[in-house]
């Protein structure tokens, strides 16, 4: 919104005291002279006690709400924005009009603010469960600015000085600019809302979330995206997380603060991760074991699966009975499918379960999910997961009745309003993604890079070019065609300039197919062609390479020795022996077995790449390094000396 103005008008006159000008019916500022009783400014006086009818209007906690059938919930959700528009365009005027006192203007004052007191009881007053919370609490704020707006610009009417209005105007300006930027968050949402609502077509779900993201953290692409969500994931959990992390992290914050609770979302989320890293043995060996990682990704499917299934029954239900069947469909998945496996996990890092995870995946889905909420320590984490509605579905022991599920149960029957089961159908889903993302950045972080994800495209119902696709457009790729042969994929895209071809495809590998193990990546970017090729497997490998950088800088060189850049080796050999001789060099200092093992890995990387005067240097130096003077080395110390000034620029991160 704009800045307003309007001009107030103050009667002076002459002070008896000193002779100065002053305003009537105000002490003087000079010298302290009282005014008289008879020094009245009728038309600052009208204006004054118009403001102070229309602020008791305003202070009233029993504004009756409106008796139009319009005034619904449902409609208030539609139309808001632009009657609060409307709204504050009609009393900014009425503010004006009122500087020249005339009844009609002061009737247009307190009208208006009578108004706006009828929709705040609206908005107070709506219905915060999920999935609208986020929507009304957001209203919920935007009338509170408007209130806080109308107030001080109800005392800007009020004040006896233009001292007194020019700061009160200031004030009102200041909540007028926050109306505009609450205003602009509430429509974000409500435009989130209502496309997750009603759109049926995966893809567009998905690539939707995508631009949604990349337009709430204000980036330009997914690596910027990323960078960004791993910077707010380190001031949630103390933790950047791994490469991706932060963007499976944005987008599913983008989603809480539209279908769910955020703050709630952050709370789990950052509770659940202290629990997961709080035993890392125990996470390491359940992510070792195969029998985890596909209940992992079965329990994403399912839920998947259930959910398009309630979403189709509710499309085409005749009768509330199916669309409350449908609910209830949804209520089981989060149970049976992710509720049981995150439950699993939570119980065996908390140390509250040490049995196997080949016997607990075996327990009765309730009885682990009962668990976790029934243990003090994990409190709060599966929420929203309603054992009674899973239960009662899969023993047919629920009455679907208009308003209401009717579940009869050993200790009573429980009746619980629709209204409440949606609420706790998306607080289950809350919980399950929050707690989906710590785990996945606390497994990031012990190594296991992309744990689950494998096939994800699968999960979504979406062919996996169409989502690699969708990806890369996130990343300012354009005019993308790919050509998906048996276990090699050719993709050809029309680049930013500022965007590093190796970062792309690092982005884009844990999200392939797994059985594609050969790229490659044709770049039109700056007016050239550029292609980088190779085999994933390598890719994956440095992808999953834990933090410490000398394991990551072996892991991206044994990459770049594999891959090929416009058809030369990504990494020559002069880049190879100057880098290689220099660490050589670094570790002839170190204690013999430490120094030898560094040697030794060294060595493997020059067998890898195939270089032989290499591997004969180092096997010399380790000899060297093994038997002191007596290993007649000097020809391979004295080459690995030279190479550590050979005309080669050392490797970068890209």
């Amino acid at each position: 919104m704009n800045s307003y103005a309007f001009t107030l008008a103050f009667s002076q006159i002459e002070c008896a005291g000193c002779g100065v000008g002053r305003i009537r019916g105000v002490g003087c500022p000079d010298c302290g002279h009282r005014p008289q009783a008879w020094e009245i400014d009728a038309l600052g006086l009208a204006r004054r006690q118009a403001a102070h009818r229309a602020q008791a209007l305003l202070t009233r906690s029993d504004t009756p709400l409106p008796a139009a059938p319009s005034d619904t919930a449902e409609s208030l959700h539609a139309d808001l924005f632009a009657r609060v528009e409307e709204w504050t365009s009609a009393f900014l005027k009425a503010a004006a009009a009122t500087t020249r006192a005339a009844t009609q203007e002061a009737q247009d004052l307190e009208a208006a603010v009578y108004e706006f007191a009828e929709l705040r009881s609206l908005v107070q007053g709506a219905d915060d469960r999920r999935p609208l919370r986020a929507l009304v609490n957001a209203e919920r704020e935007l009338v509170g600015e408007l209130a806080s707006m109308t107030r001080a610009y109800l005392a800007v009417l009020v004040a006896a000085t233009p001292l007194q209005a020019q700061k009160h105007g200031e004030a009102a300006q200041r909540h007028l600019d926050r109306v505009a930027e609450v205003a602009r968050r509430a429509g974000d949402i409500a435009k989130t809302l209502n496309a997750l609502t009603c759109e049926r077509d995966v893809a567009q779900i998905q690539a939707g979330l995508l631009i949604r993201a990349l337009e709430a953290y204000e980036v330009p692409d997914l690596l910027a995206l990323d960078k960004a969500g791993r910077d707010e994931l380190h001031q949630l959990t103390s933790s950047r997380g791994v490469d991706g992390s932060g963007l499976l992290f944005a987008v599913n914050r983008v989603l809480a603060e539209s279908l769910f609770d955020g703050e709630q979302f952050r709370d789990v989320l950052r509770r659940a991760y202290t629990v997961f890293r709080s035993r890392p043995d125990v996470l390491r060996q359940l992510a070792a074991n195969p029998l985890f990682e596909s209940d992992f990704q079965q329990a994403t499917w399912e839920l998947f699966d259930g959910s398009m299934e309630a979403v189709h029954a509710v499309d085409n239900a005749v009768h509330s009975r199916q669309t409350g069947r449908a609910l209830l469909g949804i209520a089981s998945s989060l149970v049976e499918g992710p509720g049981q496996v995150i439950a699993t996990v939570l119980l065996l890092t908390s140390g509250v379960k040490t049995a196997a995870y080949t016997n607990l995946r075996n327990e009765n889905a309730t009885k682990l999910v009962s668990t976790v909420q029934r243990e003090p320590t994990l409190h709060g984490l599966l929420d929203g997961l309603d054992n009674d509605l899973r239960t009662g579905r899969a023993h047919a022991l629920v009455r679907y009745e208009e308003e209401s599920a009717v579940i009869e149960r050993k200790s009573g029957t429980r009746i619980v309003a629709w209204p409440d089961v949606v609420d706790g159908v998306f607080q289950g889903y809350e919980s399950i993604y929050a707690c989906q993302v710590a785990l996945l950045q606390a497994l990031g972080e012990l190594g296991f890079t992309g744990f689950g994800i494998g096939g994800l495209w699968r999960t979504l119902g979406m062919p996996a070019p169409q989502m690699t696709t969708i990806l890369l457009q996130a990343m300012n790729c354009h005019d993308v065609t790919i050509t998906a042969e048996m276990k090699r994929w050719r993709i050809e895209a029309r680049t930013d300039g500022d965007t590093s071809l190796p970062t792309l495809i690092a982005m884009l590998t844990p999200y392939l197919p797994d059985d594609v193990d050969k790229l490659d990546f044709r770049a039109h970017q700056n007016g050239q062609t550029h292609t980088l090729a190779g085999p994933l497997a390598l890719f994956r490998e440095f992808s999953a390479s834990t933090d410490d950088e000398d394991a990551r800088m072996m892991a991206f060189l044994r990459l770049r020795l594999t891959w090929t850049y416009d058809d030369d080796p990504w990494l020559s050999t002069d880049v190879l022996r100057r880098w290689t001789a220099i660490q050589g060099a670094h570790v002839l200092e170190a204690e013999p077995a430490a120094a030898i093992a560094r040697l030794r890995s060294l060595r493997d990387l020059a067998t890898l790449a195939g270089d032989d005067a290499l591997v004969w240097a180092l096997s010399g130096v380790i000899r060297h390094k093994r038997l002191g003077s007596s290993s007649d080395a000097r020809a391979e110390l004295s080459q690995l000396e030279a190479w550590c000034v050979l005309s080669a620029a050392l490797p970068e991160w890209w």
